[in-house]
């Protein structure tokens, strides 16, 4: 009779690391095989989707708060066409959203990577605000003279 019971006990923790190891395999497979890759999810658009999903803007000369002069050019990427198409509707918004930034900074802040990511970043983050069919994923300088 104490066999039997000793049996019963058994069976129940038994049941339990089976199912638990079911449940991880499971989980495992589908962190490995189904889940998309970093690189998949951040692997960079082809030139010809590029093309349909950028904006450029025109060549934009003004003064810099410490009477500097720019002569500054941008390509802006959005996140699908109807945002394109939006974005260049509203190029004499974003033309005075680059000005106005523009106007308050001085030449040393524009100097090197970290000014220039730090006016990309402020630009894609106003330029979002503007639209209503998508949002800017990247805004690329493609010209830059500081006088």
């Amino acid at each position: 009779m104490e066999q039997e019971v000793k049996k019963s006990k058994g069976k129940p923790i038994l049941f339990i690391m089976l199912a638990v190891l079911v449940i991880l395999g499971g989980t495992g497979y589908y962190v490995f095989f189904q889940m998309p890759s970093k690189t998949e999810a951040n692997a960079e658009p082809s030139a010809e989707e590029l093309e349909k999903l950028t904006v450029e803007t025109e060549e934009i000369t003004t003064n810099l708060a410490d009477q500097s002069f720019i002569k500054i050019k941008f390509r802006i990427e959005t996140d699908n066409e109807d945002a394109k198409a939006e974005l260049e509707k509203r190029l004499f918004q974003v033309n005075n959203i680059i000005i106005y930034e523009l106007s308050g900074m001085k030449a040393g802040g524009l100097q090197g990577q970290k000014g220039i990511n730090r006016l990309e970043d402020t630009l894609n983050h106003k330029v979002t605000k503007l639209l209503q069919e998508g949002k800017v994923k990247r805004v690329y300088t493609t010209e830059k003279i500081i006088q």
